[in-house]
């Protein structure tokens, strides 16, 4: 008897410190981490402050004018806020503005009427880093023989904004406007070395463009946000001329098309040196000019802009 009360005992003593334990174990995990070490729990944490990415400088406005006999340029954007930001012209530079506490800047520079600019934004943030911008501004007058005032008055310069990889956006074109039909707009086609080429241009109508080269469909896209479109063929183009076309493919089916005549040149075998310092390589056309600039890490990007098809003949010497 006294054997089975002591095993009773040794039991119950066994079970109580098994429960003791079990509740000092189940208490800890159920609190949270004092500390930095590996633990459960859960509780959603406060997000921590984290260092925000650097916003890039983009350019949003840019206009050109003439007050008191004198020409200006006037360019506005957005950047990180409260930043230092320097304007090159062919790498040199003209300008140091910065930026407001909401990222807003603006900057006018005085220039003559054959001023050639290659404008570039570089944004200074901390610790020294300097952030070039993406975007590059063209101005580029139309050459014209010095006794022909009445031609230098009339045709205003290009003005163009380009990023590597992207479509080109026209800001002012030398033969007032671009090819347009109904409410279609066919606006720079941009092409690299290698054969890849951009097409794009803007449309009042919803729906589709589809692109033909040489009588041929190249492929299609929708009107994206704005009435803007692009379409990029890679490297499936041939060189040489042919008529290029957009066609609008409105919701009703309704169809409008433009066509403008495109020329996909070879790179130069012998090419002069080109640079930010020296500008770009312009092809001039009565109703058409190709801009061929370099590109950061080598080979070049170039720029195709047409006339509308009531615009006057642009004729311009060759350049010596």
């Amino acid at each position: 008897m006294k054997k089975r009360l002591f095993w009773i005992v040794i039991i119950g003593l066994g079970l109580a410190l098994g429960l003791l334990v079990l509740v000092q174990t189940s208490a800890l995990w159920s609190s949270p981490p004092s500390g930095g070490g590996l633990g459960a729990t859960n509780e959603i944490s406060s997000p921590q402050p984290q260092e925000a990415g650097v916003q890039p400088v983009y350019v949003r406005a840019i206009s050109e004018y003439s007050e008191n006999g004198s020409r200006y340029l006037r360019l506005s954007g957005t950047s990180q806020p409260n930043t230092v930001l320097t304007l090159l012209d062919k790498n040199q530079r003209v300008r140091q503005i910065k930026s407001d506490d909401e990222g807003q800047w603006g900057v006018e520079i005085n220039i003559e009427d054959d001023a050639n600019l290659v404008l570039e934004i570089v944004m200074f943030v901390e610790d020294g880093l300097s952030v070039r911008g993406d975007e590059t501004v063209y101005r580029i007058p139309v050459p014209a023989d010095e006794t022909d005032d009445k031609n230098k008055t009339r045709n205003r310069a290009l003005i163009m904004v380009s990023a590597p990889g992207g479509p080109t956006r026209i800001i002012q074109s030398p033969f007032g406007g671009s090819p347009t039909s109904g409410p279609l707009t066919m606006g720079p086609i941009d092409y690299d070395d290698s054969g890849g080429v951009i097409f794009s241009g803007t449309t009042e109508a919803e729906g589709r463009v589809r692109i033909y080269a040489g009588g041929a469909v190249v492929g299609e896209t929708r009107v994206g946000a704005g009435g803007r479109w692009n379409f990029i063929a890679g490297n499936l183009l041939p060189r040489g001329e042919y008529a290029v076309a957009a066609e609008l493919i409105r919701s009703d089916g309704e169809r409008v098309r433009v066509t403008v005549p495109f020329a996909l040149m070879s790179p130069p075998e012998t090419e002069t040196e080109m640079s930010a310092s020296t500008g770009p390589d312009v092809t001039y056309e009565p109703f058409r000019w190709q801009v061929r600039r370099p590109l950061l890490g080598g080979g070049a990007q170039t720029t195709i802009i047409f006339a509308p098809e009531n615009a006057q003949a642009l004729i311009v010497e060759a350049q010596e």
